[in-house]
């Protein structure tokens, strides 16, 4: 067992480097409606025979979880962990541990199953970590809390959660099993200056690649320094996103294989490369892109949602220096050529290890506190991350009305895609990025993508060939 980890782990080392021939991520049919309740898989009722989680007594235990949040979220979380601590009626205490970041928590894990060890209880993670971690058998199936009869969820509370955000955590490639669990999400969106906008004749944000052009290009020309236009972003999730947005995946239609060289991305590649070409859009790559849209440097930019906060401040800080009226802005949509958006949605799992049944139902308890609306609406507040259960937005008024950006971003929601949860998507997203600057470069767009595909699927299959 250490040994099959150890190879998969020289495995991603040499995929990092092997940036040349790239591949990028890849997006999950958008579901509108809320999922039903839980199934469980066949696997999942083999298991639940030996493992039936009814009859354990989860009392007095302590969940040790490994996170990777710092700062104010640190600070508000270890607020909300200390409310459940004081509250629950099973004396369970969790302790939450700042491991630094995800692939910190990935490297400190992988070294604890190399070593025969055990991590945390509770991990957090993407769900290609999901993925690696399962090479080992180290995680919990999800399905067999959820549909415990005592522990469980019912129908009612799982109808509930979106159900696009739930279905990021099962895996195909280990018999559906349900890996991880949603505590929050980000959705990848365009950042704009409305009153700049205005300025230059156009009512409001676009909607197509083709609006989204010609309001960029005339804010370049206006600025007519090289900038004004669009900040172009060149990591994976925004490859993704833009592949989304013009009708595409980065993956085939059962979710196994990459296809970086499908027509959605090579259509939206060459239309990023147009603008450009053109000077609508420019590189800037000495520091965080929200001051330059504050500032007018760029009439659009792209990122996270969890960055509106941020935006907010840098808008404000733009004002008081020109002493003048803070410029109204805004988040949308990527520009798309599909009649209804399709958003990238991200954000990490907490997943349960095998340990003890004890330590499983209190770290899952822990989970269903962490996930209940009042508590989502409080945690989505804290961290400005989106809320995983429709009715938490019930809580958010205050919210929603001081920050209408985030209303704006969660009017969204419903359209969704998400990004591979392949175990190689971590080597792979170093290609993409590689491959988008090499394109932008001048490299050829269809022979860059076809080698970042040939590179991703055979990262894939080297990895996967370690399960047999």
């Amino acid at each position: 067992m250490q040994r099959k980890l150890l190879t998969v782990v020289m495995l991603l080392l040499v995929g990092a480097m092997m940036l040349s021939a790239c591949a990028v991520p890849t997006p999950a049919p958008a579901a509108e409606e809320p999922m039903a309740a839980a199934q469980p898989t066949a696997a999942a009722e083999e298991e639940m025979m030996a493992e039936d989680y009814s009859a354990v007594d989860p009392s007095g235990q302590t969940v040790v979880w490994w996170h990777q949040h710092s700062g104010s979220r640190e600070a508000g979380l270890i607020t909300l962990i200390e409310e459940f601590n004081s509250t629950n009626e099973w004396g369970i205490t969790v302790e939450a541990l700042n491991q630094g970041g995800y692939d910190d928590i990935r490297d400190k894990v992988n070294a604890s199953i190399a070593a025969g060890e055990l991590p945390a209880a509770l991990l957090v993670g993407y769900q290609n970590d999901q993925a690696f971690y399962q090479l080992n058998d180290t995680l919990v199936d999800l399905d067999l809390l959820i549909n415990d009869p005592t522990w469980g969820m019912s129908a009612e509370e799982l109808a509930d959660f979106y159900g696009a955000f739930l279905e990021q955590g099962v895996h195909g490639l280990f018999g559906g099993e349900r890996l991880g669990f949603p505590p929050n999400r980000s959705m990848e969106m365009l950042f704009y200056n409305q009153t700049l906008l205005e300025e230059l004749g156009f009512a409001g944000p676009p909607t197509t690649p083709e609006e989204f052009k010609e309001m960029a290009c005339a804010a370049a020309a206006e600025k007519g320094d090289g900038t004004g236009g669009y900040i172009l972003r060149d990591d994976a999730s925004a490859v993704a996103s833009w592949t989304f947005a013009f009708g595409g995946d980065v993956l085939n239609e059962d979710g196994t294989e990459y296809v970086y060289n499908s027509q959605a991305t090579i259509d939206a590649l060459t239309f990023l490369k147009g603008m450009l070409d053109e000077g609508c859009a420019f590189f800037f790559t000495e520091g965080f892109p929200n001051p330059q849209l504050a500032a007018r440097n760029a009439i659009f930019t792209q990122g996270s949602s969890s960055g509106i906060p941020f935006y907010a401040s840098d808008f404000a800080t733009a004002a008081a220096e020109r002493g003048g009226d803070e410029d109204v802005w805004g988040v949308t949509a990527i520009p798309h050529t599909t009649d209804e958006p399709v958003q990238n949605i991200y954000g990490g799992d907490v997943m349960i290890t095998k340990t003890t049944p004890e330590q499983e139902v209190a770290a899952w308890l822990f989970i269903k506190w962490y996930t209940s609306p009042e508590v989502q609406a409080r945690w989505s507040e804290i961290s400005n991350y989106f809320p995983i259960r429709e009715s938490a937005n019930e809580f958010m008024g205050d919210l929603i009305e001081s920050r209408p950006q985030y209303g704006q971003a969660v009017e969204l929601l419903p359209f969704t895609a998400a990004e591979p949860q392949l175990i190689s998507y971590t080597a792979v997203r170093d290609a993409v990025t590689t491959a988008f600057n090499e394109i932008m470069q001048g490299a050829d767009i269809q022979t860059t993508l076809d080698n970042l595909t040939v590179f991703a699927n055979e990262q894939q299959d080297t990895m996967m060939s370690e399960l047999q």
